[in-house]
């Protein structure tokens, strides 16, 4: 996986020591940053972004760089935003919704959960992909009590969204990775 650490992209396109992302201003050089950096990696590699040494995030900020990231290349490249704190997810998830995109939140203590519009067979799909490794549609259809053609479904909502990835007759976690 390649990591992408939005602080020392911070550091580099706007201002040294600074650790919050704040106004569309910042939001757009980090994000430049960012695509500069994804620009020269293997686009089948799950992006990284790791808010680990961010303080505050704003919706604008929020917007530019996981909004935007998602719009432009999400459907070609899966994201897992990695050390988000609960304010964090909060300004994320305003903006997914708005945009109708998902993604996968890592919080600093390693606990993952899906941000964005979502029905609760794919939450549910996604926690049981999660806890069970790579699966498959029968064993996922088995532990939700669903038809195995629903949970197919649900499966592949989660796999054309990039919020987990397909290897071998099974789907796996782009954490499992």
């Amino acid at each position: 996986m390649n990591s992408i650490d939005l602080k020392t992209i911070l550091n580099r396109t706007v201002s040294t020591g600074y650790g919050d992302l704040v106004t569309r201003h910042t939001g757009r050089a980090v994000r430049g940053g960012v695509e500069e950096l994804l620009e020269s990696v293997d686009g089948s590699q799950v992006a990284v972004i790791d808010f680990g040494a961010v303080g505050c995030l704003d919706i604008s900020c929020a917007d530019e760089i996981v909004g935007k990231l998602l719009l432009e290349h999400g459907g070609a490249r899966a994201f897992l935003l990695r050390g988000v704190t609960e304010a964090h997810c909060e300004a994320i998830s305003l903006v997914l919704e708005r945009h109708d995109k998902a993604a996968v939140a890592e919080d600093r203590q390693g606990q993952c959960q899906l941000l964005g519009p979502l029905g609760d067979n794919v939450r549910r799909a996604f926690a049981a992909v999660m806890e069970d490794g790579p699966t498959g549609a029968t064993d996922v259809a088995a532990r939700l009590e669903m038809p195995t053609d629903a949970t197919e479904r649900v499966l592949d909502e989660l796999l054309e969204r990039r919020l987990v990835q397909h290897e071998a007759g099974g789907y796996r976690a782009l954490t499992a990775l």
